[in-house]
């Protein structure tokens, strides 16, 4: 492995620490999910169930696990109440810094986990578009985004350079390019036999179109984050550099430094190319400094005082929710949900309820404000299915909701969840039922935090468990 990193010893100024971080096996990073647990709550969950958390000095709710906890099958994880991703890639959406009721746009969305990030960040309010041009890495992104509880995100399958301009301007745009992977060899070292200068070169092209379609996508005073997984000049600087001159007064690089992160500034010379003087407020992470992946990162703002093409002014001064306001549909969905399970209706003051296909409903931040073009995949939280006799709430939707439940609530014990989790029926005690008024759907949860639906039948004292046959586990650790 150290042969092949070769032509950054010059960058590196421990390089023997560096060939010994890339050989190692990377930690694994959590963060709490702010719509669901704090973190202090996360971080007593988890140390009652015998794992204890370290806290992420540099970034507020994350944590590392021990080596020995598989995070993807534990009930806390299959709860939403934490999202898996890598320590340096967490930085990015930290830069971006999306704030509630902004308009921002992720444009390589997939695999989904800044998207998850950032849309918890806005606390679900305001517009995440996220967007990607696979539509197999969208549907894996789309059960994540689900999983977290997510009303603010809507979805949609297109090649990010050749955005069109009908899709408006944007507050804030996430440009975390597809690339060459060096920086996570860590956690997969295949990705090195895949790799190589052409190979990046070749990816350059496509990083530099899609960076330049989020500079003509940002509005005035608007923020870009440019980002990678690689240590690639190519893929990285290069990039940036041809885009800034491209640009010229109209966008400035911003200091990346954030307290607690150890980082090395973007580089402004390489292999005798003198780079943009400014680059040297990027970041660069190496695995190393902080026993994380290896990283990239540049922040670029948008000149408020530049002026833009006419037809992009047009654009972005219509009313984009048009068609989302006239598939507004909130009745019988809403009093199907509030009568059954008690949820006070102010619950869903901050969101509408949208039929958006025969299948079912859809719930959706009150102030997104979603393009005309191109195509939607799919607006915010999948709510309700509504093609049954039965019209039931999502597991993505009870979670989210379940948590407001007042009636038909069912508080499981630790061999009931892990039954539940694995979708067997359970034997509930008349303890546990006395919240239930009869036979119907019924809030399952796990110290206090809800896992999905269940059927709890009143003649025979039995709960079927609903939980989705997809997200089920053959273990579960409690």
């Amino acid at each position: 492995m150290a042969d092949y990193f070769e032509r950054y010893r010059d960058l590196i100024e421990d390089w023997d620490e560096f060939v010994a971080a890339v050989e190692r096996p990377l930690p694994t990073t959590i963060w709490a999910n702010p719509l669901k647990i704090t973190p202090n709550n996360l971080q007593n969950l988890m140390a009652e169930g015998g794992v204890e958390l370290t806290a992420v000095p540099w970034y507020p709710g994350a944590f590392r696990l021990p080596d020995d906890v598989m995070p993807g099958l534990r009930w806390e994880y299959l709860a939403g109440l934490y999202q898996v991703q890598e320590e340096a890639a967490l930085l990015p959406a930290l830069l971006l810094d999306p704030q509630p009721g902004e308009r921002v746009l992720d444009l390589c969305a997939a695999p989904g986990n800044k998207t998850a990030q950032m849309g918890a960040m806005m606390q679900n309010q305001g517009t995440l578009i996220a967007n990607d041009r696979s539509s197999g890495r969208m549907r894996a992104a789309r059960h994540a985004l689900n999983r977290i509880g997510l009303a603010n995100v809507t979805t949609m399958t297109h090649d990010g350079g050749n955005l069109p301009a009908e899709i408006g301007l944007f507050d804030k745009i996430m440009v975390d390019v597809p690339c060459s992977c060096e920086g996570t060899c860590r956690k997969d070292p295949s990705v090195l036999e895949r790799s190589s200068v052409g190979a990046s070169q070749k990816l350059a092209r496509i990083q530099t179109a899609l960076l330049r379609k989020a500079v003509q996508l940002c509005r005035p005073g608007g923020r870009i984050v440019y980002a990678t997984c690689t240590f690639a000049p190519e893929e990285n600087e290069l990039v940036v550099d041809t885009i800034l001159r491209e640009a010229g007064d109209r966008l400035r690089l911003c200091p990346c430094d954030v307290p607690g992160l150890v980082a090395s500034p973007g580089l402004t010379e390489w292999q005798g190319q003198q780079l943009h003087s400014d680059l040297h407020h990027a970041s660069r992470i190496w695995p190393q400094q902080n026993d994380t992946g290896g990283f990239f990162v540049a922040v670029l703002e948008f000149n408020a005082e530049a002026q833009r093409p006419q037809r992009e002014d047009d654009i972005s001064l219509r009313s984009p929710r048009l068609h989302v306001e006239k598939m507004i549909e909130t009745e019988p969905w809403l009093e199907i949900v509030t009568e059954r399970f008690g949820i006070d209706p102010a619950i869903f003051d901050k969101f509408d309820i949208v039929r958006w296909s025969k299948r079912g409903v859809y719930l959706v931040s009150q102030d997104q404000q979603l393009p005309l073009q191109p195509r939607l995949d799919s607006p915010g939280l999948f709510f309700m299915r509504a093609g049954s006799r039965y019209p039931k709430m999502t597991t993505a939707a009870t979670m989210l909701l379940g948590q407001h439940a007042t009636r038909n609530r069912i508080e499981l014990t630790p061999d009931q969840t892990q039954a539940y989790l694995q979708r067997q029926t359970i034997t509930p005690s008349a303890a546990q039922t006395t919240d239930c008024t009869d036979t119907g759907y019924v809030v399952v949860c796990n110290h206090g935090y809800p896992l999905g639906l269940g059927v709890f039948h009143a003649k025979s004292n039995q709960v079927e468990s609903h939980f989705p046959k997809a997200w089920s586990r053959d273990e579960v650790q409690l």
